[in-house]
């Protein structure tokens, strides 16, 4: 039985209904006139994804092959699959935390044992900590990174300290890298499957191109891995959508001018939100990856915070309970409209001064 996807849930049953919605945690998405979009046969595709896409991501990981790759239907179904492809009931699987929430959710539902490494009070990750809690019965490691809910991305060195840990011990390294190439200063940190032959990379155009709505995501993993992926999803998705795979395709072509776009609005909006909350009673370790910033409150139950908020000024974020971490609250900054995120933070600050 999976439990209730917290984070998701909560965002489903306001976002409609919300005139500022600052959980979103991505950037601000495009429209179809930004992009260029071919006549596209409206058939199933190739269900492993299209071959030309295939091969682009490919190009992306040094020493990869379009047969290392599988286009998936997001980044959720990125990690379904690698998580039902790769991990069975009683295996015991490490995952960073806080962290975005699908993956510690499936192992749950799947019955496998899961171990919390809790990023410490920078949000850095204790690599010490994570070589004495791998055990022989480890199955897995799970890394997000950049980290979701924190922003913060491990540098190549921790990188690499995670992978000589995996690698000495025969773990394998599954990471989440969705927000891969929204490092504020502009140095992309390798993938661990460049480092790593048994690393399993997810991805998607979801946070940093700013195209959720193409439901486009990949898996890059060995080809034996992948091929196992691809007989999970003929029960699920069958195929990715043709047109999706086609904008993807035409962004990716150009990602560096998208990934420089996700970083003006990184930096303007985290200026913006380290000016507005300087004078409050919140700790707030800026981050040097994504459009999150993850608030440390005075408040106990975030969660009644958050609703209430939202009653009152119809300002939505995301409390910390969804991340197991009540006292917390997570911001999206993403948004391309500097009045109206100026707005919705100053209610936010407002309403922080107010509540009891």
């Amino acid at each position: 039985m999976y439990p209730e996807f917290c984070l998701e849930r909560w965002q489903s049953l306001r976002d409609w209904r919300a005139k500022y919605v600052l959980s979103e945690s991505g950037v601000e998405p495009l429209d179809l006139s930004e992009i260029k979009i071919p006549n596209v046969k409206l058939e199933y595709g190739h269900t492993k994804g299209l071959i030309k896409v295939r091969q682009l991501i490919a190009s992306l990981y040094p020493g990869k092959k379009e047969d290392d790759v599988i286009i998936t239907a997001g980044g959720a179904e990125a990690n379904y699959l690698t998580i039902l492809s790769t991990i069975n009931p009683s295996d015991e699987v490490i995952v960073e935390m806080p962290n975005y929430m699908q993956i510690p959710g499936l192992l749950r539902g799947i019955n496998a044992k899961v171990k919390y490494i809790w990023l410490k009070d920078d949000f850095r990750l204790d690599l010490n900590e994570l070589n004495e809690m791998v055990s022989k019965n480890t199955k897995a490691i799970v890394i997000t990174n950049p980290n979701n809910p924190t922003g913060m991305a491990l540098s190549e060195s921790e990188i690499k300290g995670i992978v000589e840990i995996a690698e000495d011990n025969h773990v394998i390294v599954i990471a989440d890298e969705v927000y891969r190439g929204l490092e504020h200063d502009g140095k992309m940190r390798p993938s661990f499957v460049d480092l790593y032959d048994n690393a399993i990379s997810t991805n998607s155009m979801s946070k940093v191109y700013g195209l959720p709505g193409i439901r486009i995501g990949w898996v890059v993993a060995s080809k034996e891995l992948i091929d196992r992926m691809w007989s999970v999803r003929d029960y699920t998705s069958i195929s990715p959508s043709v047109i999706g795979q086609e904008i993807a395709y035409n962004v990716l072509l150009e990602r560096e001018k998208f990934m420089d776009r996700a970083r003006r609005i990184a930096l303007n909006n985290m200026r913006l939100m380290e000016r507005l909350i300087s004078d409050l009673d919140v700790k707030w370790v800026k981050p040097n990856a994504t459009v999150l910033a993850y608030l440390k409150l005075n408040v106990k139950n975030t969660y009644d915070f958050s609703e209430k908020l939202f009653e009152k000024y119809g300002v939505l974020v995301n409390p910390g309970e969804c991340f197991e971490m009540p006292g917390y609250v997570r911001i999206g900054l993403g948004s391309t409209n500097t009045e109206f995120l100026s707005e919705a933070l100053s209610l936010f600050v407002r309403y922080l001064r107010e509540y009891k």
